[in-house]
């Protein structure tokens, strides 16, 4: 799985895209061949495209969020390739301890953003 996800990201990065923006857990999917497939890339280019504002994200949503993103409103909006990889070492930690991202702590998704900024 680890290697699937870093070579979709790796192909994601050099592809026209550029950057997937809003990677979490929820966006990697196995098909029915038990192949990891990546989903929902592209959607802050088609956002900007489009003129159509970026949903708002609840607490729990900006736990895969890099801490540079989250004190900075216009990258968090667009992404960034290095936000990709915090995004990604954060899918790997759920895979490591089988939980949700910071399940270790005992804080409120809120709190851990607040820290995490």
């Amino acid at each position: 799985m680890r290697r699937a996800m870093f070579q979709g990201m790796r192909y994601l990065h050099s592809s026209p895209i550029k950057v997937h923006g809003y990677l979490t857990s929820r966006n990697c999917v196995i098909d029915a061949r038990w192949v990891l497939k990546i989903t929902d890339y592209g959607l802050p280019s088609f956002f900007e495209a489009q003129s159509i504002p970026p949903p708002n994200k609840t607490a729990r949503d900006l736990l895969w969020t890099a801490p540079e993103l989250l004190r900075n409103q216009t990258l968090q909006k667009r992404g960034t390739q290095t936000g990709d990889v915090y995004s990604f070492g954060i899918i790997m930690q759920e895979v490591v301890v089988r939980g949700e991202p910071f399940c270790m702590l005992s804080l409120s998704p809120e709190d851990i953003i607040e820290k995490v900024k």
